[in-house]
């Protein structure tokens, strides 16, 4: 009995040993597929065995790589089971939101959220099966979604509320009476009637330097209004300032302040109070004078993005115009007649100033523009205009090329103008109907020379160009 005791107890103690050495050897040495925890983050653990020195390099290339999302797993999970039944398509008709979390992200507790908006990606451009490779598929649906929209292609036709808008807006190539009816008026014809009138019959009581160039003065009459009294040695200055301010009302253009003509004479009744005045400036007996009232509280005026570049245009499109505010859409009523305005007259100290210094000044054209100045209600006050029909007729060679590109870079206009250009085009009478206005409105016509007959046959071609571009835009965008 004892003898078979002691028999079983030492093989209980060496099966005892055996069973503890079995337990010491490693039971895996595989590295399994990411596991994922119960509370949907990555965990990425290994019992590999790292004796190898290759092996051990490429494994801690491995966990310092960037490791897939587990909800990138998951999205993919349930995109396979829905392209089973999908002929292999993938319906991402929806938005897709995922949230994807790393383990590193976890250990700063910094939980990022990433939203994916593949809402206007057609089903038909996804028909590739969805590989196996993790990575790859989430990087080729990221892809997918970062690539710009063609949104003329999904849009399809403009919306109602996008065409409601622009019918409001633009009518063809023209700005709608509605728009224009809204926007406040620069000098209406019946202020400019009032103020001429007035003038004409007032004394000067104070001359005083200001109004630009040395010899302009700012005059002072009887009853506290002022004026700018434009004075130049040179008639065709004079004949610039004046003719050009005709033309204006002649085409229906309203920016350009109330202009009078006006002789010196220290003896008359208008001008004897300010005789000494007179002298000091240097201003001759008899000189013809253009008074031009004067506009206090005028801030600088730039140039719209539409016309800083070559490349940019005013066109009567929702891309160009949908973005506006109403303050933005009634100065570019404005600025469509002045660019019209200054290419008839050739004024070339203006925007044109602005364009020839360019090549100096980069940023010259996000400058304020040269003689332009804005009031309070955001009406344009158009200044300064001696160098128009004469002066800037001469150096035409120079400039023509920044005259085009400007009108070049309009297709829309305020009916009344356009209106105006088609009446004189037709009638191929524009000087003629020119000096009648300047004369049946001016006292002092007879002291100022008539336009030369080469000066109107410029002005006629400039006009035929202004309807062209005119028939131009029509023909591209509409009556």
């Amino acid at each position: 009995m004892k003898t078979a005791l002691v028999i079983m107890t030492g093989i209980g103690f060496t099966l005892g040993v055996v069973f503890g050495l079995l337990l010491q050897l490693p039971i895996d040495t595989s590295l399994p597929a990411d596991s994922v925890h119960p509370n949907g983050h990555s965990s990425f653990k290994s019992r590999r065995s790292l004796s190898d020195g290759q092996e051990a390099a490429n494994y801690r290339q491995q966990q310092q790589a960037p490791q897939p999302p587990v909800s990138t797993i998951r999205f993919l999970d349930s995109l396979r089971k829905s392209s089973s039944n999908n002929g292999g398509k993938v319906d991402l008709s929806k938005s897709i939101h995922i949230k994807k979390h790393r383990s590193h992200d976890l250990k700063n507790s910094d939980h990022r959220s990433l939203s994916i908006n593949l809402k206007e990606v057609k089903t038909s451009q996804i028909t590739e099966p969805i590989a196996p490779n993790v990575n790859g598929a989430f990087r080729s649906i990221m892809a997918n979604a970062s690539q710009p929209v063609n949104r003329s292609a999904t849009a399809g036709s403009m919306s109602l509320e996008d065409s409601s808008y622009l019918s409001s807006v633009v009518d063809g190539v023209l700005w709608t009476q509605k728009l224009g009816a809204s926007c406040p008026k620069a000098f209406p014809p019946h202020e400019v009637k009032e103020w001429r009138r007035r003038v004409e019959g007032l004394d000067v009581v104070k001359m005083e330097e200001g109004c630009g160039r040395m010899q302009n003065r700012l005059v002072t009459f009887k009853d506290a209004s002022r004026a700018c009294a434009r004075y130049r040695l040179n008639t065709d200055q004079i004949q610039g300032e004046i003719y050009s301010y005709y033309l204006a009302q002649l085409l229906n253009i309203t920016n350009m302040p109330p202009t009078l003509l006006a002789q010196v004479d220290p003896l008359s009744q208008k001008w004897r109070t300010v005789h000494l005045q007179l002298s000091l400036a240097q201003w001759a007996d008899s000189k013809i004078v253009v008074f031009t009232q004067h506009i206090g509280g005028l801030s600088p005026a730039h140039i719209p993005a539409e016309f800083r570049e070559e490349k940019l245009r005013l066109e009567p499109t929702l891309a160009g115009l949908g973005g506006k505010t109403h303050e933005e859409l009634c100065e570019l009523i404005q600025w469509s007649d002045l660019i019209v305005f200054d290419y008839l007259t050739a004024n070339l100290d203006r925007v044109i100033n602005n364009m020839f210094n360019k090549q100096w000044n980069d940023q010259m054209m996000t400058n304020p523009a040269h003689n332009l100045e804005k009031q309070k209600d955001g009406t344009l006050v158009f200044l300064d205009n001696e160098s128009g029909l004469f002066h800037g007729y001469r150096l035409l060679d120079k400039y023509a090329s920044f005259h085009r590109t400007l009108l070049d870079a309009v297709c829309v206009f305020r009916p009344e103008t356009v209106k105006a250009i088609k009446r004189l085009h037709a009638s191929g009478s524009i000087g003629r109907e020119l000096h009648n206005l300047f004369a049946s409105q001016e006292t002092l016509h007879k002291h100022i020379a008539a336009i030369p007959e080469k000066n109107l046959k410029i002005l006629q071609q400039r006009l035929n160009d202004v309807f062209q571009q005119i028939v131009k835009c029509e023909q591209l965008f509409g009556r």
